[in-house]
């Protein structure tokens, strides 16, 4: 499990289109998993993680149109 002590929605975002199916941790806000390329959002409860998780989303689905533009 990779532990990211900053919030960084994009680079969280490479790592999760990365691995595709995995869990991270952010030091202020606790664990996340992940399958697919995207964040479970039903497993989150408090308003700031679904926050931080739907803008991870937009980002790694920022990074696939970003490569398949350029391939």
């Amino acid at each position: 499990m990779k532990v990211f002590k900053s919030l960084s929605p994009r680079q969280i975002a490479r790592y999760v289109k990365s691995f595709h199916r995995g869990s991270f941790m952010v030091e202020e806000m606790g664990q996340f998993e992940f399958t697919g390329g995207e964040i479970n959002l039903e497993s989150l409860s408090c308003r700031q993680t679904l926050s931080l998780a739907m803008r991870v989303n937009r980002a790694v689905r920022s990074l696939r149109q970003d490569s398949q533009l350029l391939g």
